[in-house]
């Protein structure tokens, strides 16, 4: 049963990446996939079978540097930042901050000086490393605006430029084989086709070569490590899922590509990242007002059996204020918050249990989590049932309104974005074959787009 939960709540952690990975890899994906192929065959079997593969290696090519590109390029530069210079680049920018024209520290209940002092004895070797950061401060700040810069831009070319020129050039060399093989009608033999909206008025669309690929400037995000550094890692993927827009409609071959591309870059930002914390909203508070139960915290720690003990008598021990988390937690390790700050990697310790000081506390987020605790304490401690009950009814219904989040999101993200798509380029070229696979202009030597 702990197994379920767990895998429950991981879903349900919409600042996560796993409903992000549930979604898009074994969800949306697939069924993209598929309606691709069943769209494109509408018009040409063989060109569908072009199509879909295209779509298999776009679709999952794109998932594994989407997901795995930031964290993986951050670790190695953090690697070598520490054996060229011998600074750890794990340290986060935002102790280093200060407020505009001073030297006032803007968070003034955690810097680097706040923290060298207070854990100079508890963290002696993390200590280290801040004293090191400090004496180069303004080089460990130039350093990772750099790292920072290239962790989102090698994502991004990868994903928009090289995945792209690479997936439409193998299409290139295939399509070529298959006209020579006779697998494809002779481009410049195929008077039936229907016309593109974006066609000349004279003339048919015909299938042919690709576009040679556009140029495009890599985007530059120098100055702005901090930012950056402060990001979690789905809010990175929303920026290099930007990134991967402004790349696909840079390499789109013809105007219908990148209307198409534009299309569906922005539905995907919206139902991948704002849409399921709404959804979630909107299922919470339903759950609340139709049956008086609680679902804002997390169903794991609502199965904790420790939590739900301190609760029933009364022993949850829990900060009254923002201004007294990082206090909380550092006299409080063993405490529920601490411990689930750890586990929703609000909070990084040390393998010795004390806060790591090398790392900046989101204080704000911490609060969150002990308000929905102590909110879901008050609750149960006032219900007919008892804690265990009402605990129970509370894990049902958070684990009802998880699943049907993801139900619903991946539905919009993996049937109702694409048949917009769909919908949109039937009206734009008359045509249901993706817009890269049919001669845009005749004028311009039939060049064929393809779908990104």
């Amino acid at each position: 049963m702990s197994l379920i939960i767990n895998a429950i709540s991981a879903v349900g952690n919409n600042s996560s990446v796993y409903p992000l990975l549930v979604r898009d890899c074994g969800i949306e994906a697939p069924a993209k996939v598929v309606q691709t192929y069943n769209q494109n065959a509408k018009d040409s079997k063989r060109m569908a079978t072009h199509a879909t593969r295209e779509r298999l290696i776009d679709e999952y090519g794109t998932s594994a540097v989407w997901m795995g590109g930031v964290p993986v390029v951050e670790a190695i530069a953090n690697k070598i930042i520490q054996t060229k210079t011998g600074l750890n680049g794990n340290v986060s920018l935002q102790l280093l901050e200060t407020k505009k024209n001073s030297n006032v520290y803007k968070d003034v209940a955690q810097n680097i000086e706040i923290n060298i002092q207070k854990f100079k004895d508890k963290a002696p070797e993390a200590v280290k490393d801040l004293l090191n950061i400090k004496a180069n401060a303004a080089k460990y700040k130039n350093i990772s605006n750099r790292k920072y810069a290239i962790a989102l831009v090698v994502p991004m070319a990868i994903m928009g430029f090289v995945l792209p020129k690479a997936n439409f050039g193998l299409t290139k060399y295939l399509i070529g084989k298959d006209i020579k093989s006779g697998k494809l009608p002779n481009p410049n033999k195929m008077p039936d086709m229907k016309k593109s909206a974006v066609s000349s008025k004279k003339g048919n669309p015909a299938f042919e070569s690709l576009n040679s690929m556009k140029k495009s400037n890599t985007p530059s995000f120098k100055g702005l490590g901090t930012i950056v550094g402060s990001l979690s890692q789905t809010q990175k993927m929303a920026v290099t899922d930007g990134g991967l827009a402004v790349g696909r409609v840079g390499t789109s071959r013809g105007t219908n590509e990148k209307i198409e591309s534009l299309f569906k870059a922005g539905g995907m930002l919206l139902l991948n990242f704002v849409a399921p914390k709404y959804i979630e909203k909107i299922l919470d508070k339903g759950t609340q007002a139709t049956f008086g139960i609680d679902t804002a915290l997390d169903p794991k720690i609502m199965a904790d059996k420790r939590f739900l003990v301190q609760v029933k008598k009364n022993k949850l021990e829990l900060p009254k204020k923002e201004a007294e988390v990082l206090d909380f937690i550092d006299n409080n390790p063993e405490s529920m918050l601490a411990k689930y700050t750890k586990k929703n990697k609000l909070v990084k310790f040390l393998d010795n249990g004390v806060r790591d000081p090398r790392e900046f506390v989101n204080t704000e987020k911490v609060m969150n989590l002990a308000k929905n605790m102590r909110k879901f304490a008050n609750e149960a401690s006032k219900s007919d049932s008892g804690v265990l009950k009402y605990a129970k009814k509370a894990i049902a219904a958070k684990s009802f309104n998880i699943v049907a989040n993801v139900a619903i999101s991946s539905a919009l993200l993996a049937i109702a974005l694409p048949q917009a798509q769909f919908a949109l380029r039937r009206f734009i070229s008359g045509s249901n074959v993706d817009p890269g696979l049919i001669v845009a202009d005749n004028k311009e030597s039939k060049k064929m787009d393809i779908k990104g």
